[in-house]
């Protein structure tokens, strides 16, 4: 009986704790700029910049630019910045739009 408990509290945990992150990595894909489907807008190349130091990681650390790549899809220009965490040294790429600069 008490094996049961205790294989139901350890179960209840896993689930508890997976559905978190979980949470947590739903949240960071919508954030803007996380796709280059919600990229953040820009009208000068400054604006990126500010824009990354801002930016903090999942974990709480901060993020720092590793490089930049240019992109075209169909009349829309980005930039794609790589940044990297530095406490966990997670990647990600932040997506920006970039079409008003050249307008």
């Amino acid at each position: 009986m008490i094996q049961l408990a205790l294989t139901l509290a350890l179960v209840a945990a896993v689930v508890v704790a997976g559905a978190k992150r979980w949470q947590r990595m739903r949240a960071a894909r919508r954030r803007p700029g996380a796709t280059i489907h919600l990229p953040v807008e820009v009208l000068s190349f400054d604006e990126i910049d500010a824009t990354v130091q801002g930016r903090r990681c999942r974990c709480g650390g901060s993020l720092v630019s590793t490089g930049e790549a240019s992109r075209g899809v169909g009349d829309r220009r980005y930039r794609v910045v790589r940044l990297l965490c530095r406490d966990c040294e997670r990647e990600e790429l932040m997506y920006f739009d970039v079409t008003a600069v050249f307008h």
